[in-house]
């Protein structure tokens, strides 16, 4: 029987298969379906395909090959053909992981050698090199770089990728203008660099001298405007662009997002001729982040009736927040439910997790919160400070601190946001002693210095348990200038336990440091009406007169994300408090008994 020509592998008897059935065995692993797959490459290898039809064996071998299990590669490499498809396969970019390790990428170098495919096929060569290169090592690429005879564009577009990739500029600069020709990829690859580096001055040379320019080339001048806020050039740079796709309208979308522009940015959103799931997350995630979160849920119910783009992980994080802040459980229920439906092709990240977590902990359902929590592999800061404070908001203190000391022992270090979760957690429940064992922690532990929202939860706890002393102490103590906010937390306290001489402190320091606004001198006249002390109400009404900066017409945004009047004659809801209050005073004196 006269031999195949070389390079074709030889037709295997039954016997044969017999031989190789239990070694493919081996190498694909027992489960039902790897057995499946070993026995269709059985059938391939040791049927007559093999020797009558090489190319349609490699071709259905190679339709089996990228369902294999990486650590079962490098048994297979010995059984299957050495031809270029299976080599240019397991080598090119898009298998990239299937060769994760260098010495799987010098072994499929070997064997490219070994079989005769190397150094002549360039192609193989060039698939190679991606792959030394995407692995970080420059010298095992150089050395097959010295074997090929005659390095072609792609080539030199393969070397100056990288040396972008590792962010070497003037190195790919070098590269570039030694090339022996230059192609519309070559440009590419060079603008898109300079944009990286922000150097548009750099880009916008290269592209003023480019011969030839297509979307990819305006695309990369875009990009690299708006990622480096420059909104006035991209602009310009949008409106003359000869031919538009659906990146060019996200970049100009993404980059006033990121300028937190939300007027262009929605102008833009409104004119696109054409949505991606890309342009929908930008938008959402934009109005979260300006915490219009009814917007927020407008549009993602409109995303949702188009049916056009299926939502992903970042569309429900950004839809859950706005759940979470409108406590709109059923809402969020029902954005769970859709989360669940999607299980098996979302990327179940932390960050998913932990949005949804938080929405139940803020609305209430500390249940399912600790059941997605205990779930959880993988657990962030955000996490364990989003338990935390919702155990605290639901009045359950005890258990907050629980997890607080559960998180010291088996999670993350705690941050100052956690800190300001469990003080504020004590303060609900009233646990002093407690409280002031964390905040003593924080400081003399983790050495994070306490910022105004810390002391505000130590004012609040020690004025809920009636020890305002201690809070004029503490306020007295502080080293840095106190806040009107910090301020605002121990007013609210004095009012709370009728100390009125220290709401008259706090309010003067209050009006102190900001003289020009309504609510430092409401919250004063509110302490003086309520102590019956009428002649300095007017004193203070009367400063306000001359101090105050006139307002606009009253507004309320309550259960609303518009704006809309609630007072004709000028007064705003602070000024309303005034009189609300003075004539709850002039009730309450009503109902007495008249002196004799």
């Amino acid at each position: 029987m006269p031999s195949p020509p070389p390079g074709l592998p030889r037709r295997r008897s039954p016997a044969a298969a017999t031989a190789i059935l239990p070694r493919l065995r081996a190498a694909a692993g027992p489960s039902s379906p790897r057995g499946l797959l070993l026995q269709s490459m059985a059938l391939v290898l040791t049927s007559g395909l093999s020797s009558s039809h090489p190319a349609l064996a490699s071709r259905l071998l190679n339709s089996l090959l990228p369902h294999v299990p990486c650590h079962r590669l490098p048994a297979l490499l010995r059984l299957l053909p050495r031809d270029h498809l299976t080599l240019l396969l397991l080598s090119s970019a898009k298998h990239h992981h299937r060769a994760r390790t260098l010495p799987a990428a010098g072994a499929l170098h070997a064997l490219a050698v070994a079989s005769g495919h190397l150094p002549s096929d360039l192609r193989l060569a060039n698939s190679l090199l991606s792959l030394y290169l995407s692995l970080g090592s420059p010298a095992a690429a150089r050395r097959l770089l010295a074997d090929i005879p005659r390095p072609d564009t792609v080539t030199w577009n393969t070397l100056l990728r990288a040396c972008l990739r590792m962010g070497l500029l003037p190195a790919a600069r070098r590269l570039f203008d030694e090339m022996p020709e230059r192609d519309l990829v070559s440009y590419n690859s060079m603008l898109a660099g300079y944009a990286a580096e922000g150097d548009m001055d750099g880009a916008r040379e290269l592209f003023d001298e480019m011969p030839e320019r297509d979307v990819v080339t305006w695309n990369s001048m875009l990009a690299g405007y708006t990622r480096h806020g420059d909104m006035e050039s991209a602009k310009k740079m949008f409106d003359v662009m000869p031919a538009r796709d659906i990146v060019s309208w996200n970049s100009m979308l993404d980059g006033y997002a990121q300028a937190g522009d939300v007027k262009m940015a929605r102008m833009v959103f409104d004119g696109m001729p054409r949505r991606s799931i890309v342009s929908w997350n930008v938008v959402l995630a934009l109005y979260a982040k300006a915490k219009d979160w009814r917007e927020c849920l407008r549009l993602f119910d409109a995303m949702m009736a188009v049916g056009e783009n299926i939502p992903n992980e970042k569309t429900f994080v950004s839809v859950l927040t706005a759940c979470s802040y409108l406590g709109d459980l059923e809402r969020g229920k029902w954005v769970h439910g859709l989360v669940c439906e999607r299980w098996e092709r979302l990327v179940l990240d932390v960050l998913l997790l932990t949005a949804l977590l938080t929405m139940y902990a803020k609305c209430g359902d500390m249940g399912v919160a600790k059941e997605i929590f205990d779930s959880m592999s993988e657990r962030s800061v955000a996490s364990w400070n989003s338990m935390i404070i919702g155990y605290g908001l639901q009045g359950h203190s005890d258990k907050a601190l629980e997890l607080f000391m559960e998180m010291e022992r088996n999670g993350p270090q705690p941050n100052e946001t956690t800190f300001i979760c469990i003080l504020s957690s004590c303060a609900h429940g009233g646990l002093v002693l407690e409280g002031w064992w964390c905040f003593d922690r924080m400081v003399r532990f983790y050495n994070i210095q306490p910022k105004d929202e810390h002391f505000g939860c130590m004012m609040d706890l020690l004025g809920r348990a009636g020890l305002l002393r201690d809070s004029e102490k503490l306020i007295k103590n502080l080293q840095a200038k106190v806040s009107p906010a910090l301020w605002g937390a121990l007013i609210s306290a004095s009012r709370t336990l009728d100390s009125y001489k220290l709401g008259e402190f706090v309010g003067n320091k209050l009006i102190e440091m900001k003289p020009t606004e309504f609510s430092s001198y409401v919250l004063l006249s509110n302490i003086y009406a309520a102590e019956g002390r009428w002649d300095d109400v007017e004193k203070v009404r009367k400063v306000m007169k001359e101090k105050v900066v006139e307002k606009d017409v009253g507004t309320s945004l309550v259960g609303s994300s518009d704006p809309h009047p609630v007072a004709k004659d000028g007064f705003s809801l602070q000024q309303n408090s005034v009189m609300l209050s003075m004539l709850s005073e002039m009730g309450a004196r009503v109902k007495q008994p008249s002196e004799v």
